[in-house]
């Protein structure tokens, strides 16, 4: 695509997501910016801006930028990006769903924190200023959120769990009350001796 536009210079790489493209420019700013006027003229629909910087620059949920370096290999990391406009505004602790979605929330918040962020330093960052912050307004309790954190680190330490040769699965579909909810916890907690019992 880009050797169409200009054969001499183009990014060493680039990612697109819809209409959002991250990429990397080595070459000067004045060959950017003629870069930018060639795209623009491409078609009368498409207008291309850009936004530059030397030290970071952000796209979708991720900042991309230059981790510090004694010498001159330079290395790119990536942290999660916040918009200015991010209430971080998750589902009310007395909202009447299962108890089990209160819990998947967080955890699917902390799974892509950790996915994105390259550094430890700034995952924390990202869970104790700002995810383990918010949720104290809609009633989280702190020390639940950091069993969460700990259970997610602990299975991503450990890897993903070896594929058994068959797997048998009961659905069981009920209602939501609280006697559902305290015959899944007895059926849970016994199911072990279910299997012994009838030889799953």
């Amino acid at each position: 695509m880009f050797a169409n536009v200009l054969p001499h210079i183009a990014p060493i790489c680039y990612s697109r997501f819809l209409d959002d493209i991250w990429g990397v420019w080595t070459h000067s700013e004045g060959e950017l910016g003629e870069f930018i006027d060639i795209l623009n003229a491409h078609h009368p629909s498409i207008k291309v801006k850009a936004t530059t910087s030397q030290e970071s620059v952000d796209f979708l949920d991720t900042i991309v930028f230059k981790l510090p370096s004694d010498n001159q290999e330079q290395k790119l990391a990536t942290k999660v990006f916040f918009k200015p406009t991010d209430t971080h505004t998750l589902l009310h602790i007395t909202s009447h769903h299962p108890k089990h979605t209160f819990r998947g929330i967080v955890k699917s918040q902390l799974s892509r924190f950790h996915r994105i962020c390259t550094r430890e330093q700034d995952f924390n960052q990202a869970t104790t200023s700002t995810l383990f912050t918010a949720p104290r307004q809609r009633r989280y309790c702190r020390r639940k959120l950091r069993h969460i954190k700990s259970d997610l680190l602990k299975k991503k330490i450990q890897g993903p769990r070896p594929r058994l040769g068959l797997i048998l699965k009961f659905p069981r579909i009920t209602g939501y009350s609280n006697m559902a909810a305290h015959a899944h916890n007895i059926v849970k907690g016994r199911f072990e001796q279910f299997q012994r019992r009838f030889q799953l």
